[in-house]
């Protein structure tokens, strides 16, 4: 059987089961949730968590925006979990001798009615790297914070393509768009589970077909060791910078 960093090499992805503790996934997504809890309370809106999230981006689609804003920003649940010793140490047995995450921490709430186009909810294939530039080496870990299959999209990816290199493509709302062959593989995870990937792997988001709320969250690691990475000048094309009002 072949090991972890074995698997990451040739297949360009594992995935590990359980390796966090389902309440800790849930806390952290719960408090996601409280965030837009504090708006619907302001404006009264009493019916189910999802139908009160579609309606505040159909009524206030600003205030929408600002919550999930603010979570991206600094939930603090948000932050800690990429850092847990756990993780790391995973991080560094899968070959990333000086990991350092390059972009914030991402969390998505993914539906079609909280989205005005498709690209929004069911990501096309791409690859992450094209975005980040970051070492040949870095990992993705992708984490559902809802039970996860083909019914309410789950990851959809294409095993070995990260050998293929940075891709040719397109931007499509903000993801680097590739050509792949083939139909990828769409594996089931549940809370508590990880994905593990190479950042030059192809991958997608599928379908939502059950009308549910895809929660999932993002960290992305570079190796500030990593030769090519030190060559290239440490390349950062994310800009982050306060809107400031006249």
């Amino acid at each position: 059987m072949l090991q972890e960093k074995q698997l990451i090499e040739e297949q360009g992805y594992i995935i590990l089961k359980n390796f966090f503790d389902k309440e800790y996934i849930i806390n952290l997504r719960e408090k996601a949730e409280n965030i837009f809890q504090i708006q619907f309370d302001r404006f009264g809106y009493s019916e189910d968590f999802q139908s009160n999230m579609i309606r505040l981006f159909n009524e206030h689609e600003s205030v929408f925006i600002n919550c999930g804003k603010i979570i991206q920003a600094g939930l603090l649940e948000l932050y800690k979990l990429p850092v847990e010793e756990k993780l790391i140490n995973k991080i560094k047995e899968l070959g990333i001798e000086f990991p350092n995450l390059c972009t914030r921490p991402v969390l998505f709430f993914n539906h079609p009615q909280l989205a005005k186009e498709e690209v929004y909810y069911k990501t096309p294939p791409h690859q992450d790297w094209s975005s980040m530039e970051s070492s040949m080496n870095s990992l993705v870990v992708w984490v559902p914070l809802v039970d996860v299959n083909k019914d309410n999209g789950s990851i959809i990816i294409w095993p070995g393509t990260h050998k293929l290199g940075p891709l040719p493509f397109n931007t499509t709302g903000g993801f680097a768009q590739v050509i792949v062959e083939g139909e990828g593989l769409q594996p089931e995870l549940e809370i508590g589970d990880i994905a593990i990937f190479s950042t030059l792997l192809v991958h997608a988001s599928g379908d939502i077909l059950n009308n549910t709320i895809r929660w999932s969250c993002h960290y992305r690691y570079t190796d500030m060791l990593e030769q090519n990475y030190i060559e290239r000048d440490f390349p950062n094309p994310y800009i982050y910078k306060p809107l400031i009002k006249q």
